[in-house]
């Protein structure tokens, strides 16, 4: 499926690019813009750096913030990671995209690169070090093939960072409970748990690992 990459441009939501990403159906406008009211009233009082910086992120690595919205965490990645490092950040909304790109152009950041899609990424295979999904999951309807996707661009190593906010929960009246993404993680990654702060979960990509397990799922043991 083709992908749409914009740099600092308004996105036209006709174009044969847009349309293919539209496996994962985005939100109405209205809905978003009411999301994104209370994620900024919510926002206030939520320490965003430090919330990327659960993930063990450093200096020059490859970030992406799979639903990235109005990048609260997308910024803070990319002053993190530095001029060595990048972030690419990841909506299927175009007026999530928009207003990521106005955030780079006012603040000057040149290390961050916009995607508009849905479920595919675009991205090489195992190309990025650390993935941000907050406040995401749950309003994916093909959560699996998402898994997959993310497991396929992540390296060995690297961190898939988990949190689902009150926000998408009621927005989705869908709570995943821990054993249930536990168990998506591995069944579709493998990906497993490393560890649990708060409401974030970081999983871990070990492709030894990986490799040991579904040998072992493919024995039958």
């Amino acid at each position: 499926m083709e992908k749409m990459v914009a740099f600092c441009g308004i996105v036209c939501t006709e174009c044969p690019a847009f349309i293919a990403t539209q496996k994962e159906t985005s939100m109405t406008n209205f809905i978003f813009r009411m999301m994104t009211t209370v994620m900024k009233i919510r926002g206030i009082f939520r320490n965003k750096k430090r919330e990327v910086l659960l993930t063990g992120i450093k200096e020059g690595d490859i970030v992406l913030d799979y639903g990235c919205g109005i990048g609260f965490n997308t910024i803070p990645a990319a002053w993190i990671v530095g001029e060595k490092g990048k972030v690419y950040a990841l909506d299927i909304h175009p007026l999530a995209i928009k207003t990521v790109e106005m955030k780079i152009r006012k603040k000057g950041l040149v290390n961050i690169e916009t995607i508009l899609s849905g479920l595919d990424t675009g991205l090489p295979d195992e190309s990025v070090d650390i993935i941000l999904l907050y406040n995401v999951l749950p309003i994916i309807e093909n959560q699996t093939d998402l898994i997959k996707e993310l497991y396929r661009v992540l390296r060995s190593g690297g961190v898939l960072s988990v949190k689902s906010g009150l926000g998408v929960n009621l927005y989705s009246r869908e709570k995943i409970k821990t054993n249930d993404l536990e168990k998506l993680m591995i069944d579709k990654g493998p990906l497993k748990l490393k560890k649990k702060i708060g409401k974030f979960y970081i999983f871990e990509k070990n492709n030894e690992e990986d490799k040991l397990l579904k040998e072992t799922k493919k024995n039958g043991l």
